[in-house]
């Protein structure tokens, strides 16, 4: 395999120097700030992309022969190993895949650590609650939450080798947000009756409290609307997370060849501080259904964050 090369290589500490946390442990162990089970996998991505998780290796060579490297995109580790990230199709298409490549010194050949989708995302101001570098040592993921008392959320970072410490705790920073689903499927359920519990006695005591003349025959079970809303919840693993919410815009692209929609999404946190991404859906996933702004939509997905 022939070695990329690129004349703005950056030195740099490696990503354990410093580090919040290291994984020690591969797989399964759960993190409350990340309201999650680490696993240091992307299988699930590929599988959400392909449909099989093993149809990517097919594509492998011509990636690693034909992607390019970003600018400062290969940085050196004070130990002299060699990490870079090859693009493709182009570093510009809102999806492409990612192929980590590592030289360490005293080799000749160039080792593929790992491969995942690298996508276009959208900026948020967050404050770095805590970052996690993977066992590797030159891949992790990130904790964060809207300034000000905003919702949290964890994501994969791609560029995570060079970014790391920029990732530190206490920081705020430009992070650019996208996700890609892992499962999408039309929310139909919009309306239901609360008509039992604490929340039901609740507005039949303030409904009797406000119309003294009238007794419990009159108060009629309240009715909630979950048309609109915007939900982001914490799934089994890191990076992963349950959502419901309206599509504000859409576009169709495509990645390697397949069609996918492009949409744009908010999501609500504490204080109605928002959170923007772009959301990533492969048409395949969506038997048929056609997303359409104003359309709720619900299942999984799995984010990413970027400092540009």
């Amino acid at each position: 395999m022939a070695e990329k090369t690129n004349p703005n290589v950056k030195t740099i500490e490696s990503p354990t120097t410093g580090d919040d946390t290291f994984g020690t442990t591969v797989n399964e162990e759960y993190d409350r700030d990340f309201m999650g089970k680490h696993f240091e996998g992307l299988g699930n991505a590929w599988e959400a992309l392909f449909g099989d998780s093993d149809l990517f290796a097919q594509h492998l060579p011509t990636v690693v022969a034909q992607g390019t490297i970003g600018e400062n995109g290969c940085v050196m580790y004070h130990d002299e190993t060699i990490v870079y990230l090859l693009q493709h199709p182009d570093c510009q298409s809102s999806v492409r895949v990612g192929v980590l490549c590592v030289t360490s010194p005293n080799k000749d050949n160039i080792e593929v650590y790992s491969f995942y989708p690298v996508m276009e995302g959208l900026p948020n101001q967050l404050v770095i609650t805590k970052r996690h570098t993977w066992t590797n040592g030159i891949e992790g993921v990130v904790a964060a939450e809207c300034a000000d008392n905003g919702p949290p959320a964890s994501f994969f970072a791609p560029f995570y080798y060079r970014e790391a410490t920029a990732f530190s705790k206490g920081l705020k920073q430009t992070v650019y947000l996208a996700a890609l689903a892992m499962s999408c499927e039309k929310a139909e359920q919009e309306r239901f009756t609360i008509d039992k519990g604490p929340f039901f006695e609740m507005k039949l005591q303030e409904f009797l409290k406000e119309n003294p003349r009238k007794t419990v025959n009159d108060f009629s079970a309240p009715v909630i609307s979950m048309c609109g809303v915007r939900m982001l919840m914490p799934s089994q693993y890191v990076c992963e997370w349950e959502y419901r919410f309206p599509i504000l815009a859409v576009e169709q692209t495509s990645f390697m060849d397949k069609p996918i929609y492009k949409l744009r999404i908010d999501f609500v946190g504490m204080d109605d501080q928002m959170l923007s991404e772009y959301f990533y859906v492969p048409e395949t996933m969506l038997k048929g259904y056609i997303p359409k702004v104003g359309d709720d939509i619900q299942g999984v997905l799995w984010m990413t964050g970027t400092l540009g």
